[in-house]
């Protein structure tokens, strides 16, 4: 199943360090309640581990019982061809109980997109198969649900909790710089 992997792919929007040794995923969807505290999770792990985190965001678009998460995914993408997909994402997640195709476009608007492009890309399915890739990457990894972190390829099994997930991490972390200090 190449393209279907958790490596990153070109264009890929990402936050934190760039050449980190930590890669965190998230698989989420827009419209869910449990991706939007996710969302306010990772927001707090970067903050205290920017310089230490590749954080991605992958679109798992749960359409039965989300009926807006998939064009608000490929909204998200549309943005990121115009340099602005974590401004889009965070108006998506602080608005995801008022998401609409009409909310979109004034998101786009606030953003100062191109318009034309923005509708045109949108209404185009531009950037679907983009989302759907995504959407098949996570089933093939195992996620049935949103939030899903993956931290390094290992998927993250415990509940949905900051406490923990932040557990998981510094312990990540701690495996990383715990062979460089014993060498010294």
């Amino acid at each position: 199943m190449a393209g279907y992997s958790l490596d990153i792919r070109n264009g890929e929007a990402f936050k934190g360090n760039e050449h980190a040794s930590l890669v965190l995923i998230e698989y989420g969807d827009y419209e869910c309640p449990y991706s939007r505290m996710g969302y306010r999770f990772v927001q707090r792990i970067l903050k205290d581990h920017s310089d230490d985190i590749k954080f991605l965001f992958r679109h798992f678009p749960i359409k039965k019982k989300h009926p807006n998460a998939e064009i608000c995914a490929e909204a998200a993408l549309c943005a990121n061809d115009q340099g602005k997909f974590w401004e889009m994402h965070d108006l998506m997640f602080n608005n995801n109980l008022k998401l609409s195709r009409d909310k979109l476009d004034e998101f786009a608007e606030e953003l100062e997109l191109d318009l034309r492009k923005f509708h045109i890309d949108l209404e185009t399915h531009q950037f679907l198969k983009w989302v759907q890739q995504d959407f098949r990457s996570g089933v093939k990894h195992g996620v049935n649900d949103t939030p899903t972190f993956f931290l390094n390829k290992e998927k993250y099994t415990g509940k949905l909790d900051l406490k923990e997930l932040k557990a998981f991490i510094d312990t990540q972390l701690n495996l990383l710089k715990w062979p460089a200090t014993t060498n010294k």
